[in-house]
């Protein structure tokens, strides 16, 4: 909000300048994606989904860290890594506040959000980025060969991800008690 107030406010202060000149060469695109995902953090829905694993924890940790390194890679791909880890560290804290040894599911989280941000051009921000730079090159150049457009990073990417879930998955499978033998201390 103070961003946007205070560019409203210079458009009005300075009549000399054109805007179209100006915002010639923002990232409309890139800037119109992370107001979107801004808007995603901000409902709660990625805590929503969060506490919905306690039961699933308390059950059987091992599923638990597999399910959240499928799920949340997923998620990762599909609204990028870094809103989606920030919304699940107060949830994987407050599981441990209770109790709860999480120290497998940090891990889980770590190797999913970072797979899951090669699945889609949305992935992680420095996909978003690449990509919008790599259409502007397209368009100057003239030259569709530069871009690397979303259809191309599905088809790309998205094997890759799924190749190195699978090796994750298994690196947890048998490396569960090496993971669960540490717990991470949250408190000051």
């Amino acid at each position: 909000m103070v961003a946007a107030a205070g560019l409203t406010l210079l458009i009005f202060l300075s009549k000399k300048i054109e805007l179209e000149h100006a915002t010639m060469h923002i990232e409309t695109p890139l800037l119109m994606f992370f107001i979107s995902l801004f808007i995603v953090k901000q409902t709660g829905l990625l805590e929503l989904i969060g506490e919905q694993f306690k039961p699933l924890i308390l059950a059987n940790p091992m599923l638990a860290a597999l399910a959240l390194l499928w799920i949340a890679a997923i998620f990762s791909a599909l609204i990028d890594n870094i809103p989606f880890t920030a919304a699940m560290i107060p949830v994987m804290a407050g599981l441990q506040l209770q109790g709860i040894n999480v120290s497998v599911l940090w891990w889980a989280l770590a190797m999913s959000v970072g797979m899951g941000g090669n699945g889609s051009h949305i992935g992680s921000t420095a996909n978003v980025y690449i990509v919008t730079i790599s259409e502007r090159l397209a368009r100057e150049t003239g030259n569709p060969d530069f871009a690397i457009t979303p259809g191309l990073w599905l088809r790309k990417g998205l094997p890759a991800m799924l190749v190195t879930l699978v090796l994750c998955s298994i690196f947890i499978w048998f490396g569960y008690d090496f993971y669960t033998w540490k717990t991470f201390n949250l408190t000051p």
